[in-house]
């Protein structure tokens, strides 16, 4: 056994005494290598980002924070939903308008609920331009699929160049779905994506 062989093999067996959640280490991958401060490459990173939802298919809405219960709102309507399943935080306001119709009942998920809902409304915690996909929180949240249309508000600045960036500014321990891109074509139809800027 050769000095590198030791090392790891003391590395492996000091992590077996650590609990599971601990034995994993988020590590940046890139180090602020592709921080984007110029305002004319974040607009190209967002225009990009749109593109590539559209080109799969997605609808994709811009809004201010001020207009996304209205906008919800205005999808959901479209929709012609009755239920609709809130897996968002702050969820509650950004249903307020939608719910206060006659008829319309919002449904929290939350660890071992079994409540469903014609329509997701879900907050992304990250964006890929260069794929068009969005990173979700499992946690808590309503399985992904292909027959419940999914609304996903995603906020600008949570939007990155590319997979790697948005994997830097996530928590690697954290449990992440990733919904869209050009391998998900069928489930991006159902996609509607609010980006709030």
């Amino acid at each position: 056994m050769n000095s590198r062989e030791e090392i790891l093999r003391r590395v492996r067996d000091g992590l077996l005494d650590l609990p599971e959640d601990e034995r994993r280490v988020p590590m940046r991958r890139s180090a602020g290598r592709h921080a984007i401060v110029d305002p004319t490459e974040r607009a190209e990173v967002i225009e990009r980002f749109v593109d590539r939802l559209r080109e799969h298919g997605s609808l994709v809405r811009t809004v201010d924070i001020a207009g996304l219960p209205a906008a919800v709102a205005d999808v959901l309507y479209g929709m012609s939903v009755q239920t609709v399943l809130a897996a968002v935080e702050p969820g509650p306001a950004w249903l307020d308008r939608w719910a206060s119709a006659p008829g319309h009942r919002v449904v929290h998920s939350g660890p071992g609920s079994v409540e469903t809902g014609e329509a997701v409304v879900r907050d992304a915690v990250a964006g890929d331009a260069s794929t068009g996909s969005l990173a979700l929180d499992v946690d808590g949240g309503p399985a992904v699929s292909e027959s419940v249309p999914q609304i996903c508000v995603v906020r600008a600045d949570r939007v990155f160049v590319s997979l790697p960036e948005a994997l830097d500014h996530l928590d690697q321990r954290r449990p992440l779905i990733w919904l869209g891109g050009p391998g998900d074509v069928d489930l991006a139809r159902q996609l509607v994506v609010l980006l709030v800027e």
